[in-house]
């Protein structure tokens, strides 16, 4: 039994020696719980201002949705990407801990009924920005949105202080025959389908497909390429 003691000891210390490690690296680690082994990152920066808008895709309520991460597949996690720094947030629900996912080992994630690609690295598309883009549309072609929310800051004509505001400046990409194109309005679907401008351009106006607030102009592209692609 005299002859275990050491081993035990010092199989203790390493377990200790790493652990503190761990928490000296994962400040969130002894909140987090059994989670903290799963999802390893710094907790994500909170805004220390007041500001109007979001700097959150669509919303600053994390939704349920699914996860590939480091390899391996999580149903069930509370996410949500923020637009302006392009982070993908998780928070834990037994602590509230908001974490910033590690980028380079985060794969195609689903936040509520909204699908994303992590295209960084080895998964990175030329001519594209690395990282994260809503799949609005996959077929032959793939329809990418980028989410971006813009920081804007100004001085109040009326002298009381700063006004702070995120807006909208998203961006599309049109992926076909493993070229990107920019997709900015309606006709842009036309000039790309060269050999079918006609049909897509009678689609467009048969339906009139246009776009009044910032949100229809995924639907409307969407629609547009679904036509496009299968003609």
């Amino acid at each position: 039994m005299k002859k275990l003691f050491p081993v035990l000891l010092c199989g203790l210390f390493l377990v200790h020696s790493g652990f503190l490690y761990s928490q000296e690296k994962y400040d969130y680690l002894q909140r987090a719980g059994l989670n903290a082994a799963i999802f390893r990152g710094p907790e994500a920066v909170k805004y220390q201002f007041r500001y109007q808008g979001t700097p959150y895709a669509y919303t600053e309520t994390f939704s349920l949705g699914s996860l590939v991460y480091n390899g391996v597949k999580y149903e069930g996690v509370e996410l949500n990407l923020n637009a302006h720094k392009d982070e993908l947030h998780l928070r834990i629900a037994s602590s509230g801990i908001v974490l910033e996912l590690d980028k380079d080992i985060v794969g195609d994630f689903v936040i509520g009924s909204r699908k994303f690609l992590t295209l960084v690295g080895e998964n990175a598309v030329e001519g594209l920005p690395e990282g994260y883009y809503q799949v609005l549309y996959k077929g032959g072609a793939t329809l990418l949105k980028k989410n971006i929310r813009t920081f804007h800051e100004r001085l109040q004509t009326s002298g009381s202080g700063v006004f702070r505001y995120f807006d909208q400046s998203n961006r599309y990409f049109l992926i076909k025959d493993r070229h990107v194109y920019p997709v900015v309005r309606n006709k842009d679907f036309a000039k790309i389908y060269k050999e079918n401008k006609k049909a897509v351009k009678g689609f467009i106006r048969q339906n009139r497909m246009r776009f009044v607030e910032m949100e229809d102009k995924d639907f409307v592209f969407a629609e547009i390429m679904a036509f496009a692609d299968k003609q």
